[in-house]
C-alpha cells in the first residue's frame, strides 16, 4: 500500500518593505520561496500577490507536489482577521482594506488570512518553540504579543496584541510607551541621546556596551527590561505561568536577555511562578510558515500537521 503523497501549502508574508512568498510542507519545512517588493497601492499588491502565487503553483506542478486549494496570507497593522480587513497600516498606508476578499477574488480560490505576528506564533507552536500554550512577545521595531491556547492565537480584534502601545509613564510631561523604551528603536534612541553611540549604530550597539560593563548603557537596558517585565507581569497573573516565547530581532541577543528579564519578573510575582523564558526558533520565515499552516487548516480542519521539523532546511 502507498503511503499518501505530503501536503504543502503556498504561504505569503507581507512585510513593509517586501512580500515573501514559499511553498511549505506540513512538517513546516520551506520547499522554495520567493521574493518581491510590497505596492503599497492596493491593487498592485493584489497583483503582486498573483504573481507570486503563479509562479509558485507552476514550480508545484513542474516538481508534482501536491497543493492545497486555499492560499494564506498575512499583512502587518491592526488586523481584523476574522472579517479580513486591514484596518490600518501606518507603513502600506491602508486603511480598512478588504485584503483577503481582494486576493481570493484575483486567485479564484479561497485565503487564510491573519496578522503576521499572530502567524508567526502559530508556526512556532507547531514546528519551533512547539508548546501548545504559550505567551509569544515579538521585539523589533515595535511589540506585538500574542496568547496562543491549544495551538490558536487568539485574535479578537485589530487591537489585540499591541502591548507595545501601553503607556509607561502616564501623568508626566513626556509620556512613552512601551515600544517607545523597550523596543530596537527606543534603545537606539536612548542610546544616541546619551552619546553612547553614532547614527548608524543599534540596539545591538547599546546591547554591546552594556554586556561590557558600560554603566550608562547598563542603565538602559534596565530601564527596557524593567519596563517590559512591568507590562508583562499582570499578563502573567492572568493566564498562568505558562512559556514566554520571545521573537523579533532583540531576541538574537538570546539566554542574557532571558535572564535578566526573569529577574526583572521575579520580584513584580510574588508568589506566582515564574513561567520558562525561551527564544522563538524559527527566524524570519515563521511567518510565512504560519500562512502555510493556516492554509492548512482552513483547507481542511481535520489536516495532521507533522511533528516539529528541525529548520535545517528553512532558507
Amino acid at each position: 500500500m502507498n503511503a499518501p503523497k505530503p501536503l504543502h501549502a503556498i504561504g505569503i508574508d507581507t512585510g513593509g518593505t517586501s512580500i515573501k512568498a514559499a511553498i511549505v510542507r506540513t512538517d513546516g519545512q520551506v520547499l522554495t520561496h520567493l521574493n518581491a517588493p510590497t505596492p503599497t497601492d492596493e491593487s498592485q499588491y493584489v497583483q503582486a500577490v498573483a504573481d507570486l502565487v503563479e509562479k509558485l503553483r507552476l514550480y508545484a506542478q513542474q516538481n508534482h507536489l501536491e497543493l492545497v486549494e486555499t492560499v494564506g496570507l498575512d499583512t502587518p497593522g491592526l488586523v481584523n482577521d476574522e472579517a479580513g480587513i486591514v484596518e490600518y497600516s501606518a507603513n502600506l498606508g491602508w486603511r480598512n482594506f478588504p485584503v483577503r476578499d481582494q486576493v481570493a477574488a484575483r486567485l479564484g480560490c479561497p485565503v487564510a488570512y491573519g496578522h503576521d505576528v499572530r502567524n508567526g506564533a502559530l508556526a512556532e507552536s507547531y514546528w519551533g518553540a512547539a508548546h501548545p500554550n504559550f505567551f509569544y512577545i515579538a521585539i523589533g521595531t515595535g511589540i506585538a504579543t500574542v496568547l496562543v491556547i491549544n495551538h490558536q492565537p487568539l485574535a479578537t480584534g485589530g487591537w489585540i496584541g499591541e502591548m507595545g502601545q501601553l503607556v509607561t509613564n502616564p501623568g508626566t510631561d513626556n509620556p512613552l510607551t512601551l515600544e517607545q523604551i523597550a523596543a530596537a528603536g527606543g534603545i537606539r534612541r536612548a542610546g544616541r541621546a546619551a552619546g553612547l553611540i553614532d547614527a548608524g549604530d543599534g540596539a545591538a550597539e547599546v546591547y554591546r556596551l552594556s554586556d561590557s560593563g558600560h554603566r550608562t548603557a547598563q542603565n538602559i537596558v534596565a530601564e527596557a527590561t524593567a519596563a517590559l517585565a512591568t507590562a508583562l507581569a499582570p499578563v502573567i497573573a492572568a493566564v498562568g505561568p505558562i512559556p514566554i516565547v520571545i521573537g523579533g530581532g532583540l531576541a538574537n541577543r538570546g539566554q542574557q536577555l532571558f535572564d535578566e528579564l526573569a529577574l526583572a519578573l521575579t520580584p513584580l510575582l510574588g508568589e506566582i511562578p515564574l513561567p520558562p523564558i525561551e527564544g522563538a526558533r524559527l527566524g524570519s520565515w515563521s511567518q510565512v510558515q504560519g500562512a502555510a499552516c493556516r492554509a492548512f487548516q482552513q483547507n481542511n480542519p481535520s489536516v495532521n500537521i507533522d511533528r516539529p521539523h528541525t529548520g535545517k532546511d528553512t532558507p
